[in-house]
C-alpha cells in the first residue's frame, strides 16, 4: 500500500530512519519520508546508542546506573539484573554492547567476580565490559586486566566517571577512575605480600610450590581447617577468589622462584 510522502529538512529536527531517498539542495540534505512515519531525529540517534545492560545487586545503585546512562547522549540501558544468573539469561535475549557489572554478586548458579567475566568472555566475546567495584585492592585490579577488563570504576567515585568508561571499554581503551587509579599508581607485589601475617605467607608459599591443604597441615603442624583458614584469608588480603589467580599472582610476584619453607 503506498502512503502519501514528503521531503523533510534535516535542520528540522525531523529526520527520519525509514527515509527511502535523499538529495541535496544547496548545502543541506532533504530526506524523503513516508507520512505515515512520527519518528524525528531523536529516535535516530537513539537507534544508534550504545546498548548497556546492568547488573548489579544493589537496587539503589541500580538506580543510580541506569538514571546516569540514561541521561547521557549515545547510550541507553537496555536492561537490568540483580545477580549473574539474571545477566547471563538476558544477554541471550538482548543485544548489548556494553556490560557494566559489579564485582561481587551473591545468588544465583553462575558464579560471580572473574569467573562471570570469563563466562562473558567465552559466550559474549563482542560484549566490552565495565567493572564497578567497592574494592580498591591493586592486585584485584591487575587481575581484572589480566582477564581482559581495562574499564574499572570505583564506587567511592563519582557516576559521572560511567560514560567515558563505557566509551574507553567499547574503544578497548583503559578507563580508571580516580580512586582505582590512585590503588595502583605506586603498587607493588612487595607492598600486598607484606600485608599478609607471617603464617599466611608460609601457607601461600608451600601451597604455590605445589603442597595441597593436607600436606601443608603436615608440615607446619596445623590442623586442615586452621590452613584452609588462613588461605582464604590471605586471598581476601590479595583481591583473589580463584586459585588459578594465586597462581597468576604468585608468578609476577616472583613467589614461584623462592624456596617453600621447610
Amino acid at each position: 500500500m503506498a502512503y502519501p510522502c514528503r521531503y523533510i529538512d534535516a535542520d528540522r529536527n525531523e529526520l527520519n530512519e525509514t527515509a527511502v531517498e535523499s538529495r541535496c539542495v544547496g548545502a543541506r540534505r532533504i530526506y524523503y519520508v513516508p507520512e505515515r512515519s512520527s519518528l524525528t531525529l531523536r529516535d535516530s540517534m537513539e537507534s544508534h546508542s550504545l546498548r548497556v545492560a546492568i547488573a548489579e545487586d544493589h537496587p539503589v545503585i541500580r538506580l543510580g546506573i541506569e538514571a546516569e546512562i540514561d541521561k547521557t547522549t549515545g547510550i541507553q540501558s537496555v536492561g537490568i539484573a540483580g545477580n549473574a544468573d539474571e545477566l547471563i539469561a538476558l544477554l541471550h535475549l538482548q543485544p548489548v554492547d556494553v556490560v557494566v557489572t559489579d564485582y561481587a554478586m551473591p545468588g544465583g548458579m553462575h558464579r560471580d567476580g572473574v569467573a562471570l567475566l570469563d563466562h562473558l568472555a567465552e559466550h559474549f566475546p563482542g560484549v566490552a565490559v565495565v567493572v564497578m567495584t567497592a574494592m580498591t585492592s591493586p592486585v584485584l585490579i591487575r587481575n581484572l586486566q589480566v582477564h581482559g577488563v581495562n574499564s574499572v570504576v570505583s564506587k567511592d567515585d563519582a557516576l559521572a566517571h560511567l560514560p567515558p568508561a563505557i566509551h574507553a571499554a567499547v574503544a578497548r581503551r583503559r578507563y580508571r577512575s580516580p580512586r582505582i587509579a590512585a590503588a595502583i599508581a605506586h603498587f607493588t607485589h612487595d607492598d600486598m605480600f607484606g600485608k599478609l601475617s607471617l603464617r599466611e605467607k608460609e601457607v601461600l608459599s608451600l601451597f604455590v610450590a605445589g603442597c595441597g591443604i593436607g600436606e601443608i597441615a603436615d608440615k607446619l603442624k596445623r590442623s586442615k581447617q586452621t590452613v584452609s583458614t588462613q588461605k582464604i584469608n590471605a586471598m581476601n588480603k590479595l583481591g583473589i577468589d580463584r586459585d588459578l589467580d594465586l597462581f597468576v599472582y604468585a608468578a609476577e610476584a616472583g613467589l614461584l622462584r623462592q624456596r617453600a619453607p621447610d
